[in-house]
């Protein structure tokens, strides 16, 4: 599975993927007013811009739900008026509605299939109003979920649209995911990555379930045709994008990953469900262990307090119990959702209590079904996804994927691991054999385990920080200050801020535009890169291998699963190498495709770069030099730095929270400017220059004069040289043109009107420079 790049419509690639609310909308046609009313009509240019909005550069594919199922068409890039014409014209009488999914080329039908799908560029979740409650404050309830009462977790949605009834919102992704095509083996796992996404927003709000990546949604500009509909409309759009990994997976249970297997579907539970049966003693009476019977009853185990770290974990250990000794559907559902037992008190707190519950017990069962998929004879089928995965359940193992480090691992297999390399899946892939006598083949397994694992993915440093809790007194404005020595200013407080913070944003938005590096000066000695590795938590998260001057591949290899990266000592760096430098910070992410990888893949930077020197000056470029910010420090408290690395994390992680910005402020940079000014080496060539030619006289001169000032005959001169010579005469106030000294014109520098020729003494003896 592949992310192709996205196709920019605004403001998002200039805030590199921050969110810069746009609360105005008026620029979209017929969002205001209500839209309530009888004889509503759909809006045209509505449509059109509601088209636009989805898909900025098409094609579009527009459908209208007839008794008989939809009829619909596609529209070529250059047909949106076409597309908003057939869409209203079908809104006469009929539902509109637009796919969300971008289709494959040439691709013509009614209704698309999973398998047509080309590319996804949003996550979605259709919330509607529930049965039996008062439509108006259902729709303040489901709106305030998608503004001010937002689910934990999930971030504003880019665009919120009132459908007529409910609302939609939509989360528009910094890169699609692209489909390969359907008879490939990654085909499956691309679409999961879509779904299981939305199945995560679904579960958050407590959605309908519509996360079927071929989904259709209600086109704007159109009115509700159902009882009580009205205009759908936006109400919200902004250009904010979302790297697919700030959205939990939640995988299909009927799919399943390392636990959960293929299922028979969510049960449909009665309308009454049973009173649940007591014995003499006045406990459940049920088929399941007294230790189970009180955790129904207490919701917790009082002899093991600690057993279960939430109520959710006791919830799920009831679930299995009951669904492994065969209680009905309807009986575990009468049980677990009796207020009188506390057990009840978590899918209680469920939006919609009987439909999470459903789910569940699905999941149950199919945890508790440990039976594998056989053939006439009674053998495992071994082109069994299932037989696959509950082999490695079985066994014991449990495989997941690393987003960070880009990796998969491998836990439960003795002798192997953590990561899952060609050994670990060797030996899993011949153990299953042995102990259950069925071989998939090779491809097959492998493809069925790497999906595995990245249904069960997991960010390591996400984790570490979620984990964290801000004691509320404040330090990442001084940590330069305190653990480093540096001089106590406006300035330094900001830039160190900011480096924890982006450290911070670019693990939950990987990829984010953050193009400045903070350079700690001091003499050798001093704790710089010990500091560093201390910052950056875990050893593994911290490097001082940046590579300069290397290929994607290289440069993917070296960042993936850092944090923290290290570039040292950067007097020695030449100017090609500081430019090299530049357009290392500059980039979001690296593209490259990887050994053994079929496709070529794009990795989003979620590591931030630091740079260490020994010097006060090693900055030669006097015009790309605002990426740096230059802080000299005296020496690290690592013991301090030890103590409080936790809660300086804690910190940046709510003040990132907070929307705190990864810029600096302008206010402060005039004060950049100056440290980096302060830092800047004094080139021989711009010296000598400035020594012949002073400041001042306006004219024109040979280029093979300012060469012969400093002492550069030709074949002498690098590309370096070149550089040099540029950097120093524009310090000058020269441009570089032609003018004429004689018969034709020649390389020149000019400076002011360029009129007369700048005559130079390099003074009596006086030898140039070399």
């Amino acid at each position: 599975m592949e992310s192709a790049p996205r196709r920019e419509t605004g403001g998002a690639e200039k805030n590199g993927g921050d969110r810069v609310p746009c609360r105005n909308t008026s620029n979209i046609p017929g969002i205001d007013g209500p839209g309530e009313g009888e004889g509503l009509l759909p809006s045209k240019d509505a449509v059109r811009a509601a088209l636009r909005l989805i898909h900025p550069e098409g094609p579009w594919h527009v459908s209208a739900k007839q008794a008989k199922g939809f009829t619909g068409k596609v529209y070529a890039p250059d047909a949106e008026g076409g597309a908003a014409g057939w869409a209203v014209a079908q809104n006469r009488t009929l539902n509109a509605y637009v796919s969300i999914a971008a289709l494959r080329e040439g691709w013509q039908g009614d209704k698309a299939t999973k398998e047509d799908v080309g590319s996804v560029g949003w996550l979605w979740v259709d919330l509607d109003p529930r049965a039996g409650e008062e439509l108006e404050l259902e729709r303040a309830r489901l709106l305030g979920l998608l503004t001010d009462k937002l689910p934990k977790g999930v971030p504003p949605p880019s665009v919120i649209i009132d459908s007529g009834r409910g609302f939609w919102a939509l989360w528009r992704l910094a890169q699609p995911v692209v489909m390969p095509p359907a008879d490939d083996p990654a085909w499956d796992a691309a679409r999961a990555t879509v779904e299981d996404r939305n199945r995560g927003l679904e579960l958050a709000f407590g959605a309908d379930r519509c996360h079927n990546m071929e989904r259709v949604m209600r086109l704007p500009g159109t009115v509700n045709r159902k009882p009580g509909g009205r205009l759908a409309r936006v109400l919200r759009a902004d250009d904010t994008v979302f790297d697919l990994t700030t959205f939990p997976a939640v995988p299909d249970p009927r799919a399943g990953g390392a636990v959960a297997m293929a299922g028979r579907g969510a049960p449909v539970l009665a309308t009454d469900l049973p009173a649940v049966p007591f014995d003499a003693d006045g406990r459940p009476d049920l088929p399941v262990s007294d230790r189970t019977k009180m955790l129904i009853v207490q919701g917790r185990d009082p002899d093991d307090p600690g057993r279960y770290k939430s109520r959710s974990e006791a919830f799920w250990a009831v679930m299995c119990d009951l669904a492994r000794a065969n209680v009905s559907d309807d009986l575990i559902a009468a049980v677990v959702l009796n207020p009188d037992f506390a057990i009840s008190g978590h899918p209680l707190d469920q939006p919609k209590s009987r439909q999470y519950v459903a789910r569940q017990i699905e999941r149950a069962i199919a945890e508790a079904d440990d039976s594998f998929d056989c053939d006439k004879e009674g053998r495992p089928l071994s082109t069994s996804q299932r037989n696959i995965r509950l082999a490695m359940r079985k066994l014991g193992v449990v495989v997941r994927h690393d987003l960070f480090a880009g990796r998969d691992r491998i836990d439960g297999l003795e002798g192997f691991g953590p990561p899952l390399d060609d050994a670990a899946a060797n030996r899993l892939w011949l153990l299953t054999d042995e102990r259950f006598k069925f071989r998939p083949s090779r491809d097959l397994f492998l493809t069925v385990i790497g999906d595995a694992a990245r249904q069960n993915a997991f960010h390591p440093v996400a984790e570490y920080l979620a984990g964290l809790r801000w004691d509320g007194v404040p330090r990442i404005g001084r940590w330069l200050v305190t653990y480093g020595g540096a001089g106590e200013s406006d300035y330094t407080r900001a830039v160190g801020e900011l480096i924890l913070v982006a450290a911070v944003r670019r693990v939950r938005q990987p990829g984010v535009k953050f193009d400045e590096m903070l350079v700690l000066e001091s003499p050798q000695g001093t704790n710089k890169s010990t500091a560093l590795k201390a910052l950056a938590v875990r050893d593994d998260w911290f490097t001082d291998d940046l590579p300069l001057n290397a290929e994607a591949k290289r440069v993917i290899e070296a960042l993936s699963g850092k944090w923290i990266v290290e570039a040292g000592e950067l007097k020695g760096m030449r100017q090609g190498g500081a430019n090299h430098l530049k357009g290392l910070l500059s980039r979001t992410h690296d593209k490259a495709r990887m050994a053994y990888d079929r496709l070529e893949r794009e990795v989003p930077r979620q590591c931030v770069i630091v740079g260490t020197t020994n010097d006060s000056r090693y900055l030669r470029d006097t015009t790309g030099n605002r990426r740096f910010w230059p802080v000299a420090v005296t020496g690290f408290d690592l013991d301090a730095l030890r103590r409080d690395r936790d809660q300086l994390w804690a910190e940046a992680a709510a003040r990132e929270a907070e929307g705190a910005p990864i810029r600096l402020d302008p206010a402060l940079w005039a004060d950049a400017a100056a440290e980096q000014d302060a830092r800047r080496v004094e080139d021989p060539f711009y010296e000598s220059l400035h020594a012949a030619l002073g400041e001042e006289a306006e004219g024109k001169l040979r280029a093979s004069d300012a060469w012969a000032i400093v002492g550069k005959p030709p074949g002498m001169r690098t590309q370096d040289d070149n550089e040099r010579m540029g950097d120093a005469m524009k310090r000058l106030g020269f441009e570089r043109g032609q003018r004429r000294f004689g018969a034709g014109p020649e390389i020149a520098y000019i400076r002011g009107d360029g009129a007369r020729q700048i005559v130079f003494n390099l003074g009596s003896g006086a030898e140039p420079p070399f």
